[in-house]
């Protein structure tokens, strides 16, 4: 985001957290990652068009809306509004907003709301629009049980409170103390499974925990301070591949006959690269090689092997004696048939 953007979302956002309660200028200033010198600028200047009141509480400075004043959030275009209630249908799906979610309370409230804005002509196409629209990711979960977890691994995360987890690992099938700092809950598409990403104390790295391998769970008092460059998007980016986290690898894949075609429209990662394309001929067989810079492990491996023999990895050596041998395997559970 430029410049320009950063301070444009930082006099959006500032009213509102204004309207939740007070705040105090470090806490606003950590919030946006600024300086407070940056934060008291923008505060003057909103302070022509809202009525800001600041105060002082022993050393820290605080500023709140003044007394008798009632902050009206953004207008919505009924556009905007359609946009976000679509939107809200296809994450439905994860059960980030089923009944037992601690955000089912919140999602039936904003909905209420923003369907009573809807002139009756749009309320109407969107009812038909939600017939046709929506998310083809399924939880392939039940997260329902798992609302309590949810959360307090939210508030912990908010907080930045460190917590001890009791956590099951289905590589070692075993259940081991844990002890966590929680960055983020997200949804992982690839698995349509929910998970928690944080700074896990025994591996000493930033790992995946899956939320409903959590046995037990319990917020400590022990406070931590999240990586200022911390930024899950990019993270999961980099280091995730197919629902798997690994070290980021250089991989070359060729897919033959009408997966060839598959590779050459669609992309799988945003470093990917058409390297070679090769079209059907007589005595020729069609082909598109790629390379991608992506996260290495089962998920990479799963998504190879996912295209059966359609698809040869090229590169690295490593990783193609890897995918080699797991058709090998494969073969021999079947020699009975041949």
């Amino acid at each position: 985001m430029s410049h320009r953007g950063k301070l444009t979302e930082r006099l959006v956002e500032i009213p509102l957290l204004l309207a939740e309660r007070r705040r105090s200028l470090r806490e606003m200033a950590e919030h946006f990652r600024v300086s407070r010198k940056i934060i008291k600028r923008a505060i003057d200047t909103l302070t022509f068009h809202y009525p800001i009141a600041d105060e002082r509480d022993g050393r820290e400075v605080y500023y709140r809306f003044s007394e008798g004043y009632k902050y009206r959030s953004p207008v919505f275009t009924p556009g905007e509004v359609a946009t976000l209630l679509l939107a809200e249908e296809s994450i439905a799906v994860t059960g980030l907003t089923a009944i037992s979610s601690p955000l089912a309370g919140y999602a039936r409230s904003l909905l209420a709301k923003v369907r009573a804005s809807l002139p009756p002509s749009l309320r109407e196409k969107l009812d038909a629009l939600a017939v046709v629209f929506g998310s083809a990711a399924a939880p392939a979960k039940d997260f329902s049980r798992h609302a309590t977890t949810i959360d307090r691994l939210v508030t912990a995360a908010v907080e930045r409170r460190r917590v001890r987890l009791r956590y099951y690992t289905l590589n070692t099938d075993r259940v081991a103390e844990r002890t966590v700092e929680p960055y983020a809950v997200y949804f992982d598409p690839d698995g349509a499974t929910l998970k928690l990403i944080g700074y896990d104390h025994l591996r000493k790295t930033i790992l995946p925990f899956a939320i409903d391998h959590i046995r037990f769970m319990r917020l400590t008092d022990e406070h931590f301070t999240r990586p200022a460059d911390f930024d899950l998007r990019e993270l999961l980016a980099v280091n995730c591949f197919n629902g798997i986290h690994g070290k980021p690898i250089d991989v070359r894949l060729r897919a033959h006959e009408v997966t060839a075609r598959i590779f050459a429209e669609r992309t799988f990662h945003r470093t990917q690269r058409l390297v070679e394309r090769t079209p059907h001929a007589i005595n020729r067989e069609e082909t598109t090689t790629l390379e991608m810079r992506v996260a290495s492990g089962r998920g990479l491996v799963r998504f190879i092997l996912s295209w059966g023999p359609d698809v040869e990895v090229l590169s690295p050596p490593e990783l193609r004696r890897e995918v080699a041998e797991t058709h090998r395997r494969a073969r021999a559970r079947y020699a009975d048939h041949e």
